[in-house]
């Protein structure tokens, strides 16, 4: 079975990003895990399942199958971000006098962007291996 800490890793390792804006509770790893995972098998088809109290997905993943599930991760995290950047600041940013505010959307949203390709890579590279 593939553990959290072994998806958290591969995030870490492979995603990086603020750590700041991380989650410091497990509760909070684990809601990101989970919706990384949802994000996998509506793309892939499959049925991983999480289960908080082992701390493991139903099924050992094989490498490739984790790295684009830590890839989901900073995927969902860069949408939030967004969203929450978005939501905060526009309705301000004239007041205030947030200068860049759309230099600074537009590079959120380009980063959404390289993060979608790079997964769909994996996806490729990952269908070629079985072909």
């Amino acid at each position: 079975m593939t553990s959290y800490d072994q998806i958290w890793t591969t995030f870490l390792n492979n995603c990086m990003v603020s750590d700041l804006e991380l989650p410091q509770s497990d509760e909070g790893k684990y809601e990101m895990i989970k919706n990384a995972v949802m994000y996998f098998n509506n793309r892939l088809r499959t049925s991983v399942t999480c289960d908080d109290f082992t701390e493991t997905l139903n099924e050992e993943v094989e490498d490739d199958y984790l790295l684009i599930i830590a890839n989901y991760i900073r995927y969902i995290f860069l949408i939030n971000q967004k969203t929450y950047f978005e939501n905060l600041w526009q309705p301000f940013s004239k007041d205030v006098g947030l200068k860049n505010f759309n230099t600074q959307l537009n590079s959120l949203k380009n980063s959404i962007e390289l993060q979608d390709k790079t997964i769909d890579r994996l996806i490729i590279n990952t269908e070629v291996d079985f072909l």
